[in-house]
């Protein structure tokens, strides 16, 4: 492999993109107009599973959750208790406030009012995500969401226990056995079992995310997440086993997904390049990698630290790691701006975060870093505003200026709103 720029391909032909955005449609059409009976049939026909309900019920997830060995029950309340407690820390920047202006006569406010009900997607794929059912569930909890409902796909008749014990320990109020587009179709439009939601949550392949685009407007989404990145910049006092197989961690997620390494080190690029296809070859995921590596992966090499972190910016990966000296790692943490999340030194991976460290792990991709962050307990809330005039003299000071205002643009309505409260 050539050390190579490093690029945001787009993810689809504009064939593929239109074929993608027909089959949402159409798909969603159809849920829309006959509810369960569409929602089973498309579940038929992409997941091979032939569905009684879509609802799953109360035994049900008893049953699934009996078969969770208990140290694997430990680490997942473990993980839960980390993630609520990040949650909790940033929930604490939302606040109720109130501001006294026109020397007190006016209240502005604001009220933070978690959103009623969301809709969790938990993806499967290749793999059971366990994790992606905790940092959609916990964040909504700690949020004071009333009605969660998670949904994720049903797998050979059933979907991994792991994941519904998960799922409820979080704090789900409700499990369908549902995924794909049809999933995100009777959560943001509801059917006879499924009632609507007020937002979507959480990663997914491209038919889910196109589904999330599509619904958009009639349920809030959070973002569009996937498929996975990561960059990694790295000088010469960098480990090579452990940036390659952090570039492999992420690369093994999909075919789609995409690890890049930015050096300022030649000899650290070249061996990366000569050593990467042994470490592919010794992972039972190789054959995602192959693909994965070869289609998406790219070695970008600098001559300073600051052309490193400008590539970076521009780049405004997903996850972006430092493998730096101390003075090298002060600089980048003051320089970078546009990444999902920062990982500092290579005592900490990717990994981490994708499992257990207690932030959240739904992050944007495709460049979106350059104008959103990732998934917090802000996506559950509301900040909503309010105003009260309590002074006369302050209430006649604002008609006074609004009447002239609406005069100045001709809104004749407006303008007599505002008359009626002047002296």
């Amino acid at each position: 492999m050539p050390i190579k720029n490093l690029k945001v391909e787009r993810l689809e032909t504009k064939k593929e993109e239109t074929d993608l955005q027909k089959l949402v449609s159409d798909v969603i059409s159809e849920v829309r107009k006959d509810g369960d009976k569409a929602v089973k049939k498309y579940t038929k026909q992409f997941d091979k599973v032939d569905l009684k309900s879509l609802v799953m019920e109360k035994d049900q997830i008893e049953d699934l959750i009996n078969k969770v060995p208990d140290d694997v029950k430990e680490l997942i309340d473990t993980n839960i208790s980390r993630i609520r407690k990040f949650a909790e820390f940033q929930l604490s920047m939302y606040k109720d406030m109130e501001l006294r202006v026109d020397n007190g006569g006016t209240v502005l406010g604001q009220k933070v009012i978690p959103i009623e009900s969301v809709g969790v997607y938990v993806p499967a794929g290749r793999f059971p995500l366990l994790s992606s059912a905790l940092m959609g569930t916990v964040p909504a909890k700690v949020a004071g969401v009333k009605r969660i409902i998670a949904a994720t796909p049903p797998g050979v008749g059933k979907p991994d226990p792991a994941v519904i014990y998960g799922i409820a320990k979080s704090g789900a109020t409700q499990i369908l056995n549902i995924g794909g587009i049809q999933a995100i179709a009777a959560m943001a439009y509801g059917t006879e079992s499924v009632e609507k939601v007020d937002k979507v949550i959480g990663p997914g392949n491209k038919f889910v995310n196109h589904a999330k685009k599509s619904a958009f407007g009639s349920v809030g989404i959070d973002l569009l997440a996937g498929p996975s990145e990561v960059l990694i910049i790295a000088d010469e006092t960098a480990d090579p086993v452990k940036v390659m197989y952090d570039l492999l961690a992420q690369a093994e997620h999909d075919v789609a997904a995409r690890s890049s390494l930015i050096t300022t080190s030649r000899k650290l690029a070249e061996e990366v390049i000569e050593r990467i296809d042994q470490f592919i070859d010794s992972l039972a995921t190789k054959e995602i990698l192959k693909t994965s590596w070869e289609e998406k992966g790219s070695i970008f090499l600098c001559d300073t630290i600051d052309e490193a972190i400008e590539v970076a910016n521009s780049y405004a990966p997903e996850h972006l790691e430092l493998h730096l000296s101390e003075e090298s790692e002060r600089k980048a943490f003051q320089n970078l701006r546009n990444y999902g999340s920062l990982f500092l030194n290579q005592n900490t991976p990717v990994v981490f975060s994708d499992k257990l460290i207690g932030t959240n792990h739904t992050l944007p991709t495709n460049q979106a870093a350059k104008y959103t962050g990732g998934l917090s307990v802000g996506a559950y809330l509301k900040i909503l505003t309010y105003q009260k005039v309590i002074d006369k003299k302050a209430m006649e000071n604002l008609a006074k200026r609004a009447y002239k205002q609406s005069v100045t643009e001709g809104l004749a309505g407006h303008a007599k709103s505002a008359f009626l409260r002047m002296s």
